[in-house]
Formats: C-alpha cells, sequence, structure tokens
C-alpha cells in the first residue's frame, strides 16, 4: 500500500521520506516497472486532472497549455483568457467589464468606463495577457 502511495513521486525521480522509509528513484526501478505502466499512470493523473472538482479548475487550465504546446491559442480560448484577466486583475476587477472581440491575436476592447485611467488600465491589463499581440482600443469615457 505504501509503494502504491509514493508511486507517483517515486516515477517523477523524487526522493522523499515515508514514516521511517525513504524513497529513491533510479534507473532500476523504471526499468522494474516499465514505460507502458509510467505513461499509462501518467494519463491517469492527467485524465484525473481534467475530471478534478473546482479546485483543481487551474491545474485542468495548466494541462490544457501544456498540451496545445508553444502554438497560438484559439479565439474562444484567449477571449476567455482575457476576460479571466480583467475579472481578476486588482487593477480592473471593479471597473465595468468591456466587450471583448479577438481576431487572431488582436483584441478589440468596446463599451463605456467612467475615465481615462480606467481605460488605460483595461488595456494595459489586455497586452499582458499571453497571446495578446495588439489590443485596439474603442472604449468611450462617460
Amino acid at each position: 500500500m505504501i509503494f502504491l502511495l509514493s508511486l507517483p513521486f517515486r516515477l517523477l525521480g523524487v526522493g522523499f521520506r515515508l514514516g521511517g522509509l525513504t524513497a529513491k528513484v533510479g534507473h532500476r526501478s523504471v526499468r522494474f516497472i516499465g514505460y507502458r505502466r509510467i505513461f499509462l499512470i501518467l494519463v491517469g493523473v492527467g485524465i484525473g486532472l481534467l475530471l478534478a472538482p473546482v479546485p483543481g479548475e487551474q491545474l485542468r487550465a495548466r494541462l490544457r497549455e501544456a498540451l496545445q504546446g508553444l502554438g497560438g491559442s484559439s479565439p474562444l480560448v484567449l477571449g476567455d483568457k482575457v476576460r479571466e484577466e480583467l475579472a481578476s486583475s486588482p487593477r480592473t476587477w471593479h471597473l465595468p467589464q468591456p466587450g471583448i472581440s479577438v481576431d487572431g491575436a488582436r483584441v478589440t476592447l468596446s463599451g463605456d468606463v467612467p475615465h481615462a485611467t480606467a481605460a488605460a488600465d483595461l488595456e494595459r491589463t489586455v497586452a499582458s495577457v499571453k497571446g495578446v499581440d495588439e489590443v485596439v482600443n474603442e472604449l468611450r469615457i462617460v
């Protein structure tokens, strides 16, 4: 049972202490377990992260980003990233959230804001999101 609980740490090559036992994984352990089993365990961990409850939402997002690779993100994913950043950034969470449209790596902001500083903060926050190359500011100051 202790072996099964410590298996993910052993696969990652991490030495750790569990009770009175010290576990360290080397090349022989990996050969003993087998590469197929290691692959299946990692696939199972990935599926578990995707099916994890709400607190694992950030882990699932990281897994999606890792699987997506370094390529450009789709407009739906980029729009969600921008909305999430605007809603959680200390500079913009309290401001009226603008309309967002995504065309490739260009994000267009539209809507009404209370002052010019708010428009600049919204634009600056959107420009800081990974995957955004250009921000078109069509915000109206009311």
